[in-house]
């Protein structure tokens, strides 16, 4: 899967967020995939590979929302099944109100601007 790459602009403050979903072709694997997680997660999956059978791996650039705001946020983000039980899936968080984020279900149009926090983003062409 390669990535996706947009622009979302906000029709009130005309401020961009630059966009993607996917990931790198290069990332052909969980420990590829690695190497774009930071800190603490970064930590966890190697040692997920170490030391488990990882049973499946999704991995790249999704889009995420907070329920309370409304704000879209886009992280690199990473799941792991391992061990035929195990789920390893870090939380991301709002930078305003610390909620747990979730998937994006919807059009990025119907999402506030993380800049300003008004519903008026645009896929820019």
């Amino acid at each position: 899967m390669a990535i996706d790459s947009f622009d979302a602009q906000c029709k009130q403050c005309q401020s961009i967020q630059h966009l993607k979903t996917g990931h790198d072709d290069k990332e052909d694997s969980i420990d590829k995939a690695t190497e774009q997680l930071h800190g603490k997660t970064q930590i966890q999956v190697r040692s997920i590979i170490r030391k488990h059978k990882v049973d499946s791996a999704e991995y790249g650039f999704a889009l995420f929302v907070c329920p309370q705001c409304q704000i879209l946020y886009n992280p690199y983000s990473v799941k792991v099944e391992y061990d035929d039980i195990m789920l390893f899936q870090p939380f991301h968080k709002c930078q305003r109100c610390n909620t747990t984020l979730l998937k994006a279900t919807e059009a990025v149009e119907t999402y506030a601007c993380k800049q300003c926090g008004e519903k008026q983003l645009h896929i820019k062409e």
